[in-house]
């Protein structure tokens, strides 16, 4: 990959305020550490995601621009080629990047044309497809990853129609991950894994209660002070539909009321019954406003991953400033 031409500089942009050692360290540390989250799944980053998910500290994209090209320990630590940042001895992944974006898009603009008839699913306010095609780092074959949203009081309604459409649809690829209601939108598991997750879903399908779940989960943003949304992002929507939305509202007034009740605890009580009956491997929490389905629970790994990059990337850069090196984490 030929590295890419640098603009020439900006008479009228103003030169950065001088930042003290112990700010320019935080900012140093954080974006080694924003890379070394994304090196877990051999992604490098550009400039505005190296700083856009640099945790703990703030940093601007000018900031970060600074302290990529200055020299210093940093640059020990971190290495370019274009416009893509890596973790030292890491090259080869730009190239592997591009592939695996390319095939993305394309799996997702297939993905988005399957998922239209979501807006026929009673009760449902929200679909985010996440995980590795999300972050545009998806392998040819892989499955689409959803987190949706329930009107309150209706998890179950919405979770028994998504299964009928994808057994009868033929989409078993399609995975319903996460089941959550308008009533319990906190997330209780509070940590950088979970706030790069939903940061880094694509809302396909939202009647606002996506905007609702942010919000209620303000916590992502202490974790990533400097996070700011992605426009070329914002295109991946589903198509509406007339057609299917109409379906959805005379669902929806069929099953409201008591005979809505009703339905609910029946289905919540017999599909219950038959996924605990089927779980293997399946790491599962059911409650009666959510619901956590995982064939794997990926969390703890990658987290022990991170720690160790954190440890051997980190405790590099302090090496090559003369500080001690980093404590491992218990």
């Amino acid at each position: 990959m030929k590295p890419s031409i640098q603009p020439l500089p900006d008479p009228e942009k103003k030169p950065l305020p001088a930042a003290t050692p112990a700010i320019r360290k935080l900012q140093d540390e954080a974006l080694i550490k924003s890379l070394c989250y994304s090196d877990i799944f051999d992604f490098p980053l550009t400039l505005e995601e190296i700083g856009r998910f640099a945790p703990d500290t703030a940093i601007s994209i000018d900031e970060a621009e600074e302290r990529l090209n200055s020299e210093g320990p940093l640059t020990g630590v971190v290495k370019r080629n274009g416009n893509f940042y890596f973790l030292e001895g890491r090259g080869e992944n730009c190239q592997r990047r591009l592939d695996r974006e390319a095939e993305s898009r394309q799996q997702l603009e297939i993905a988005l044309r399957r998922l239209i008839p979501l807006q026929g699913i009673p009760f449902l306010r929200a679909a985010a497809i996440t995980g590795a095609l999300a972050a545009l780092n998806s392998p040819a074959g892989d499955d689409v990853d959803l987190l949706v949203i329930s009107s309150r009081g209706r998890t179950w309604t919405a979770y028994f129609f998504l299964r009928l459409w994808r057994r009868f649809s033929h989409n078993p690829d399609i995975c319903f991950n996460v089941f959550i209601s308008e009533g319990d939108l906190v997330f209780r598991n509070q940590n950088l894994f979970y706030a790069r997750e939903i940061l880094g879903a694509l809302p396909a399908f939202n009647n606002g209660a996506y905007d609702k779940f942010i919000d209620a989960n303000r916590w992502i943003f202490d974790i990533f002070p400097s996070w700011s949304s992605n426009q070329d992002r914002r295109r991946y929507r589903l198509a509406s539909s007339p057609l299917w939305r109409r379906r959805q509202r005379q669902l929806e007034r069929l099953l409201s009321g008591p005979f809505g009740d009703l339905v609910e605890y029946l289905v919540n009580k017999v599909q219950t019954k038959n996924l605990i009956s089927s779980a293997t491997e399946t790491s599962m929490r059911m409650r009666h406003n959510r619901i956590k389905l995982h064939k794997r629970d990926n969390r703890s790994p990658i987290l022990d991953k991170y720690e160790q990059r954190i440890e051997t990337w980190v405790g590099k850069y302090r090496e090559l400033a003369g500080e001690p090196p980093v404590k491992a984490v218990d």
